[in-house]
């Protein structure tokens, strides 16, 4: 019976972690196109609107603005250069 008991709260506090946890962040992630700009869409982050990130040298996340409609994130070119351009509204 206590063997029960411990697997139930093992379980309960594995669920508790999970909602604290609900909210995640990219920052520091991994990302695909280094020393580029992306729009990202991360469940439970910005209320699954999209995000404008640069994608750094190390390909790692790093979160430049928050959008406010799902298609509110445009990128161009990578966002870089003479013809690359961001957009986040």
């Amino acid at each position: 019976m206590k063997f029960t008991s411990l697997t139930t709260m093992i379980t309960s506090a594995a669920v508790l972690v999970g909602i604290v946890k609900a909210q995640p962040d990219p920052n520091g992630g991994p990302c695909a196109q280094n020393s580029n700009y992306e729009c990202g869409r991360l469940a439970g982050y910005n209320g699954n609107m999209p995000f404008l990130f640069y994608c750094n040298e190390d390909n790692i996340v790093e979160t430049v603005k928050m959008c406010t409609c799902i298609q509110c994130c445009t990128v161009t070119h990578g966002g870089v250069g003479d013809i690359g351009s961001t957009n986040c509204t």
